[in-house]
C-alpha cells in the first residue's frame, strides 16, 4: 500500500513539474509575447502562422536521400504526401494534415536540390490556423522540441481601429515591443516596419552589424476608413501582407 501511494506521488510530481515547463515556455515563447503586446495595443489577433525549418541535409548518393526521405515519411505517418513533383530546379513533396481539434492545418515541405555535386534535403514546418489562446499550450507542446532546436518564424494578423496616421500608429507598436526601426516602406493606405528588439531572440543580419527580427505591417481595410489589418512576424512576416 505504502509503495502504490509513493509510486502515485512520484507520477503526480511528474505532472506537475511538466506542467510548470510547459506553462514557462509558453508564457516565454515568442510568438506568446507578439499576441500579449498586440492584444494590449486592441489588436484583435485572427490568425496565426508559424515556419519551422529544419537544417539542410546533403547527401553524396541519391540512394541515401531517398532513404533518408522514406525514413522521414514514415516518422511523419499521420500526414497525407503527395508524388514527387519536379519544379524548374528542384523536387518537392508535400505533406498536409488538418487537425480540427486543434483549428489548425499543418503541412510539411520537402525540397530536394543538387548544388555542388551533392544532394540536398530541405524539410521546412508549415502551421497556421486560427487564433485560439486556450489551444495554444497544447500547439506548443507538440512541437516544442523543434522550435528548440530549429529556426522558427512567427506570424499573427488581426484587425483594430486607429485615430491616427498608419505611420503614428505602427510606430507606437514598435515602442510597445522596445524595437528600433531600421527600414520603413509608407504609401497611402500601408506602411511596413522593419526593426529590432532585444525581446526576441530569433534575428538575422543586414549587414554592417546590424540586424532584424521584428516586421510590422499596417493596411487599411475596405470595411472602414478607420479599421486596418495588423501583420506582425518575427524575424520577417512569412504571408501576405
Amino acid at each position: 500500500m505504502k509503495k502504490s501511494i509513493l509510486i502515485l506521488l512520484c507520477l503526480l510530481l511528474l505532472v506537475t513539474i511538466t506542467t510548470k515547463e510547459t506553462k514557462a515556455f509558453y508564457a516565454d515563447n515568442e510568438l506568446s509575447q507578439i499576441t500579449k503586446i498586440a492584444n494590449k495595443n486592441n489588436i484583435k489577433v485572427t490568425t496565426w502562422s508559424m515556419y519551422i525549418k529544419e537544417p539542410i541535409g546533403q547527401f553524396t548518393k541519391m540512394r541515401d536521400l531517398d532513404q533518408a526521405i522514406s525514413t522521414f515519411m514514415r516518422t511523419e505517418k499521420d500526414y497525407t504526401w503527395s508524388k514527387k513533383q519536379a519544379e524548374k530546379d528542384h523536387y518537392k513533396i508535400e505533406g498536409n494534415k488538418k487537425s480540427s481539434n486543434l483549428e489548425m492545418e499543418e503541412k510539411i515541405l520537402i525540397i530536394i536540390y543538387s548544388q555542388k555535386g551533392k544532394y540536398n534535403l530541405s524539410i521546412t514546418y508549415d502551421v497556421k490556423g486560427d487564433w485560439n489562446e486556450s489551444k495554444w499550450p497544447r500547439i506548443f507542446n507538440m512541437y516544442k522540441q523543434k522550435i528548440e532546436n530549429y529556426s522558427t518564424f512567427y506570424t499573427v494578423q488581426g484587425t483594430t481601429d486607429i485615430e491616427q496616421p498608419l505611420y503614428t500608429e505602427a510606430s507606437e507598436l514598435l515602442v510597445s515591443f522596445s524595437g528600433e526601426e531600421l527600414q520603413s516602406l509608407n504609401e497611402d493606405n500601408f506602411i511596413s516596419l522593419s526593426a529590432y528588439t532585444k525581446r526576441l531572440e530569433t534575428k538575422l543580419p543586414l549587414g554592417d552589424n546590424q540586424y532584424m527580427n521584428l516586421h510590422i505591417a499596417y493596411r487599411l481595410t475596405n470595411e472602414s476608413a478607420d479599421q486596418v489589418k495588423v501583420t506582425i512576424g518575427t524575424p520577417i512576416i512569412t504571408s501576405e501582407y
